[in-house]
């Protein structure tokens, strides 16, 4: 992270913001005025050709993040997404986002020692803010700036900026077509139809062949706090050739591709002694894990149906729901008219396109695609093997099949009409999400880890429930999906120290501390899950988690003020209050003293007593689940990044 104060301009500051989103300003108007947040490692944004002379091949690229911005009580100058060359540079704060120095519109700025540095920028600006020097046409609009703080385009877009709500957006550059195009919406699951910016521009004297990507703000005259809460990046649309592999690659090897999925803030680091993280090696190395994820595939599955051994050619899925083989990338290209646009539903927690389609049989599918390359394959393995390894269970999202090719790795799901739990409970302007919908929602969620932990083959644990994981049928029943973060471990098996994945919020102190996933870290999970259903708040909302807010209001004996007040009190007190204590017993600091999934069904239903919870929130107890010592590595625990898939 970078911050400006007034008269302290490139002032560096560590990661103060420990909540599930990062802040580029404060609220306050002699706090930090302009501030920028980028990913740590530059991604590769042009590869050299085989022939002398000839041009570098550009990346296209992508991104969506969750953004909110909240007057404190005036507005500062907007918030802008960012591909910058220098991850040092901060720019001004007085109208300039803190993307280029006041004194000139261009690039030009001066590195960490004060020497001259020829700074590429390129940023998409979501202005609140009326600058008639800068020419903005209004103090709500989305423009483009490529090089200079004079944008190259703006436009409407199509949501209140300043509506002090969480609002979420996508820009997708396609550098073939060299056009940029920007959406805006409310909602964070379903993309406009219509951009809300679309440029024609080519951006390659601008893109260099590593740049940083990530956000930019300031605050100007006013005092605003500028917050970004999620954020997944990625490119793609490199030749798929095989001189690729025998380009040079510098050292340390960037990323090629990197996302963010909360959990933030990212603090930079102070040297580039981690770079030698693992990347993939575009081209020929491509070729090489394609053909692992398939040997990979073929092995789970000539070990788990014997009998089809001897089959030459893929089964296609039509009617038969309770089949979950091999199908044709032909039906689902079909299914899904060739994986078009305007079919894409949504993406899922690991990075992957989520499309919805439709069978020659008429059946509506959720068709979930990754790219055929690491780590896309890893999260496409993991969730396939969790699918594979349980049984049908009426509270999870049905697998129907999968498939893969050259390119794609593709799942095939069920098609959950309703949407996802957390559109449902946060979309503003619909319908209120009824109590009995509530409660089922809770309780089935409940059965579906009692299932992955307890009834499996091998206990899966999810690591990362949350309310947009929950799908919702047409009965309004709630599945729990996305396995792309699940691991397998054997019963009684000790899960190994990985960096901690999922999203903060939900997820559990002691897993964020050592890395080692648990059942006890998904019961944490649900817990705010439960209370976030019962509440209606989202797990950090106005700066106050809705764990310390429902803990405070129990200790004062007010449990049940908690209800979302949306309810109108349509609901059943004696649920409610359970559904609260279960939500405030499987969030205790302490993982020893969560109760396992199976008393919380009981407890939920009323056929076991409440686990007691103390008036107070006790500390956090900073222990593996297993008590012992994490292996992870402490700059890999505290910049917690993910890459994308989609």
């Amino acid at each position: 992270l970078v911050g400006e104060q007034p008269h302290a301009p490139g002032l560096r500051l560590g990661p103060p913001w420990r909540g599930v989103a990062v802040a580029l300003t404060t609220n306050s108007s002699d706090g930090i005025g302009a501030g920028r947040a980028l990913f740590s490692e530059p991604v590769r944004f042009l590869l050299p050709r085989p022939d002398p002379g000839a041009a570098p091949a550009q990346a296209s690229f992508s991104t969506r993040f969750t953004f909110r911005i909240t007057p404190s009580p005036s507005y500062g100058d907007g918030i802008a997404f960012v591909l910058t060359s220098s991850r040092a540079f901060l720019g001004a704060s007085n109208g300039f986002l803190g993307l280029f120095p006041s004194a000139s519109a261009s690039a030009s700025a001066s590195d960490d020692d004060g020497e001259p540095a020829d700074v590429h920028t390129v940023a998409v600006e979501l202005d609140t803010h009326r600058d008639v020097a800068l020419r903005d046409p209004d103090g709500n609009h989305v423009a483009l700036d490529a090089g200079s703080i004079f944008s190259v385009a703006s436009a409407s877009p199509g949501v209140d900026l300043k509506a002090g709500v969480p609002i979420t957006a996508w820009i997708e550059y396609r550098a073939p077509r060299r056009r940029l195009r920007a959406w805006l919406s409310y909602s964070s699951s379903r993309k406009p139809d219509k951009a809300a910016l679309s440029v024609d521009v080519d951006l390659s004297g601008l893109l260099l062949t590593y740049m940083y990507a990530g956000f930019s703000a300031s605050n100007g005259e006013g005092a605003a706090l500028h917050v970004v809460e999620s954020w997944t990046f990625r490119t793609f649309g490199f030749p798929n050739t095989s001189h690729a592999s025998a380009s040079p690659i510098p050292s340390p090897p960037p990323k090629d591709q990197a996302s963010l999925k909360s959990p933030l803030p990212l603090p930079l680091p102070k040297n580039h002694h981690h770079h030698n993280l693992f990347y993939t090696v575009l081209g020929g190395a491509l070729g090489g894990v394609v053909l692992l994820v398939l040997v990979v595939i073929s092995s789970i599955l000539w070990i788990r149906h014997p009998k089809r051994r001897t089959s030459e050619k893929p089964a296609v899925l039509f009617d038969d729901k309770n089949f979950r083989g091999m199908l044709s990338m032909e039906v689902v290209r079909a299914a899904t008219k060739d994986f078009g646009s305007e079919n894409v539903i949504g993406i899922g927690g690991s990075g992957a396109i989520v499309f919805q389609g439709v069978l020659p049989s008429g059946s509506r599918v959720a068709v979930k695609r990754f790219q055929a390359m690491w780590p896309c394959s890893k999260a496409f393995l993991s969730e396939l093997r969790a699918m594979l390894d349980c049984p049908h269970d009426p509270n999870l999202v049905p697998l129907l099949g999968w498939c893969s090719s050259e390119h794609d790795l593709v799942l095939v799901y069920e098609f959950m009409p309703n949407g996802n739990l957390d559109s449902a409970l946060h979309t503003k302007g619909g319908a209120i999400l009824p109590w009995e919908a509530r409660f089922g929602a809770v309780l089935g969620v409940a059965s579906a880890l009692t299932f992955l932990h307890d009834e499996c083959e091998h206990r899966i644990l999810h690591r990362d429930v949350k309310s947009s994981n929950v799908l919702l049928d047409a009965d309004f029943n709630a599945r729990l999906g996305d396995f792309g973060l699940a691991r397998v471990v054997s019963h009684g098996g000790v899960p190994l120290a990985t960096q901690p994945a999922g999203t903060l919020g939900y997820l559990a102190p002691e897993y964020v501390h050592s890395g080692v996933a648990s059942e006890r870290s998904d019961v944490y999970s649900f817990g705010v899950l439960a209370l976030e259903v019962a509440t209606g708040r989202r797990p950090t909302e106005k700066g106050t988690a809705v764990v310390d807010w429902v803990w405070s209001l129990w200790g004062r004996r007010r449990l049940v003020d908690a209800a979302d007040q949306r309810l109108q009190g349509r609901f059943v007190a004696e649920e409610m209050r359970r559904v609260l204590l279960v939500g405030l017993c499987c969030v205790h600091p302490d993982c020893r003293k969560r109760p396992g999934m199976r008393r919380v069904v009981r407890m939920l239903d009323g056929s076991a007593p409440m686990t007691l919870v103390p008036d107070k929130k006790p500390p956090v107890v900073l222990k593996s689940p297993l008590n012992q010592t994490s292996s992870v590595n402490t700059m890999d625990t505290m910049n917690t990044a993910f890459y994308s898939c989609r």
